[in-house]
């Protein structure tokens, strides 16, 4: 437990934390696929939006 308080888990919350960005990107993509195959053109540009914007954040997060 005394892991746990210690500097040792930022690395591990770096990791979390570009998982959760993945996933977000991942799942704000397929919600851009979607609305496209929908017919929802300006609704499917903004997530297009946002799903780069996801990404760029995953990237930065770093490896």
């Amino acid at each position: 437990m005394d892991d746990l308080d210690s500097g040792g888990v930022t690395g591990g919350a770096e990791g979390v934390r570009r998982e959760n960005l993945e996933y977000l990107a991942d799942l704000i993509g397929e919600l851009q696929q979607l609305a496209e195959r929908e017919g929802c053109c300006t609704l499917s540009r903004l997530l297009a939006i946002s799903h780069a914007e996801a990404q760029r954040e995953t990237r930065r997060a770093g490896p």
